[in-house]
């Protein structure tokens, strides 16, 4: 009886701990490991690799926030998570000034979102833009890119460089539904400067990301403001989002008129590269600065027309992080993962452009 209370009591002063810890308070995480940080789970590395091998980590317990459970994850000398890796934490990265900087002043929107549904809502992706390019027929919307910072789009260097030689002119930013070809004063803004990345050639699938400069800043509300980046090299271990209004057919070349969003997972370059052996465009195969994403099962793929969006990931302190953009793939809708260019290996690209003082 006595031994019993004494388990009662012991527990019961554990549970008033984990209780009483919250995200960013010092911790145990265990046993072996004695110096840690309570972090949501999404942002503890460790505890994500360890489920991903063993289905569960052994790391204490702080509490949840939301539906999150925070855990002790330990502080190692690379770091205790993604925040740490990324460089969340050090104010010298513009970028992450950036980043703190939208979070601080990015309102969320007022609607509900469809959970689990395939059409995006308005506000749920305020950073997605569609990239209207003039053949003299109206405005054709070809690609998609993200808004960045108030005057920059993150595309692919493709969607600019092409055999057509037309450049894309204008974006439409803030909507899910695009609407018609002609010019929409609310939704539209002229681009002042393509900015595709120096090393890119159209000879090849390397290096295919670029920046477009807009005349005048976006007019930030809930349902438009820019993402921030995703800044680590490794890849995520949580699902992924791809957006676009690109094909929806794979027997027609039927584009959606409403923004859709579908789920893939990161695939190792270990795995990816064997589809793609012998292309004339990858001499060197899947390289370190492209990130492979799919659907094991088919049939959840980018397509035509998804060039350039987003490959985003949804985190603890912010929306979305994008930490791709559509490059190219085999076919639509099938088990080959697509290629996607990985933002984290063009960072100081990014920030000597978009924001060099």
């Amino acid at each position: 009886m006595c031994y019993k209370q004494f388990l009662v009591f012991s527990f019961a002063i554990i549970l008033k701990k984990i209780v009483a810890q919250e995200a960013g308070d010092d911790c145990v995480p265990n046993n072996e490991v004695l110096d840690g940080v309570c972090t949501i789970i999404t942002d503890c590395e460790l505890a994500l690799r360890a489920i991903q091998k063993r289905n569960h980590h052994n790391y204490q317990r702080c509490g949840f926030s939301g539906q999150y459970e925070v855990v002790c994850c330990p502080r190692t000398t690379q770091k205790f998570g993604p925040s740490n890796e990324r460089g969340n934490l050090n104010s010298n990265r513009k970028s992450e000034r950036e980043c703190k900087r939208i979070i601080e002043t990015s309102r969320p929107p007022l609607d509900l979102h469809i959970i689990g549904g395939e059409k995006a809502t308005l506000g749920e992706f305020p950073h997605m833009v569609a990239i209207g390019f003039d053949r003299g027929n109206g405005y054709q919307f070809d690609c998609g890119g993200a808004l960045i910072s108030d005057t920059y789009v993150l595309t692919a260097a493709h969607c600019i460089i092409n055999l057509e030689r037309v450049e894309p002119q204008i974006i439409r930013a803030g909507v899910v539904t695009l609407g018609d070809n002609t010019w929409h004063d609310e939704s539209d803004y002229r681009i002042a400067q393509n900015i595709p990345h120096p090393n890119y050639t159209h000879s090849s699938k390397y290096n295919d990301i670029a920046l477009l400069r807009l005349e005048k800043p976006v007019e930030v509300s809930e349902n438009l403001h820019a993402a921030c980046l995703y800044t680590s090299n490794l890849d995520p271990l949580t699902p992924l989002t791809i957006t676009g209004w690109g094909r929806i057919s794979t027997q027609q070349s039927l584009t959606s008129n409403v923004l859709l969003k579908t789920k893939v997972n990161a695939v190792s370059r270990e795995r990816c590269t064997p589809e793609y052996t012998g292309w004339r465009k990858l001499p060197s195969g899947i390289i370190d600065d492209q990130l492979c994403a799919g659907d094991p099962q088919g049939g959840h793929d980018a397509c035509q027309g998804d060039s350039g969006g987003p490959l985003q990931i949804s985190e603890s302190d912010v929306a979305y992080r994008i930490v791709g953009v559509t490059s190219f793939g085999k076919g639509c809708g099938t088990t080959t993962p697509g290629v996607y260019t990985r933002v984290s290996s063009y960072v100081d690209w990014i920030e000597s452009v978009v924001w060099p003082n």
